[in-house]
């Protein structure tokens, strides 16, 4: 990831670490919870122990903190990790 992030970035990678091996997670996703408080949810690749996700047009629309939490199925488990902030900036901050 860059060291900051600003409105409109798209290709970024957003990766969260899982602590436990992901190679038969289902599922696997990045849920987000924007600064106005809407949600939505990223598909993302498993890789190792990491969730990863390249944003997109649009997905870093709105400046403020995002929370990001992991979700995904594997086993007898299917839930969400803990929550990690991503911190978008406006334009030239």
């Amino acid at each position: 990831m860059t060291e900051k992030l600003y409105v409109g970035d798209v290709g970024t990678a957003v990766v969260l670490e899982c602590g436990r091996d992901l190679s038969q997670a289902e599922n696997p996703a990045i849920v987000v919870r924007r600064p106005d408080g809407t949600s939505r949810t990223w598909p993302a690749e498993a890789e190792g122990t990491r969730l990863r996700y390249v944003t997109r047009q649009g997905d870093l629309s709105m400046p403020g903190v995002h929370c990001l939490q992991a979700a995904y199925s594997q086993g007898d488990y299917c839930g969400r990790g803990a929550t990690a902030e991503l911190l978008v900036h406006r334009a030239f901050a």
